[in-house]
C-alpha cells in the first residue's frame, strides 16, 4: 500500500513540475517588460465588473501568440513578463448562465493594446461603442 502511495505521489509531482516547466519555457523574441499594471476605462472613467464574473483581456501579438490578462472586479490588472509590441485586444467576460452554464461575451477593443519599453502603467480604453 505504501509503495503505491509513494509511486502515486511521485507521478503527480512529476506532472506538477512538468506544468511549471512549460510555463517558464515561454520564449519571447525581442525586448520585454518584466511587470506592469493598468486599468480598464470607458469615457475616461474606470470600469468595474460584478463579483464572480470572470473577466480578461485576450491579447494577440502580430505573430499570432495569444495571452490572457486577468481583470479584477475593480477593472485593474497586473501582468508579469510580456514582449514589447502592438497587440490586438478582446475583452472577454464570462457570466454564469442558467443551470450554471458559462456564457462568454466578447468585445473587440478598438485600437488594441501597445506595450512599450520602460512603461509600467497602462490604460485600456474600451472606446465609444462599448456597452456594460
Amino acid at each position: 500500500m505504501r509503495v503505491h502511495l509513494v509511486a502515486l505521489l511521485l507521478f503527480v509531482s512529476g506532472f506538477a513540475l512538468l506544468g511549471c516547466a512549460e510555463k517558464s519555457a515561454i520564449k519571447f523574441v525581442g525586448p520585454t517588460v518584466d511587470t506592469f499594471t493598468g486599468k480598464i476605462i470607458h469615457d475616461g472613467k474606470p470600469v468595474t465588473f460584478p463579483e464572480g464574473e470572470e473577466v480578461s483581456v485576450q491579447v494577440v501579438t502580430e505573430q499570432g501568440r495569444r495571452f490572457g490578462i486577468p481583470i479584477a472586479p475593480d477593472g485593474t490588472f497586473k501582468v508579469g513578463k510580456m514582449q514589447v509590441g502592438k497587440y490586438s485586444a478582446i475583452l472577454e467576460r464570462t457570466k454564469k448562465g442558467p443551470k450554471g452554464a458559462s456564457v462568454p461575451n466578447m468585445y473587440n477593443v478598438p485600437g488594441g493594446f501597445k506595450i512599450e519599453e520602460g512603461k509600467s502603467e497602462y490604460t485600456i480604453d474600451l472606446g465609444k461603442s462599448w456597452k456594460a
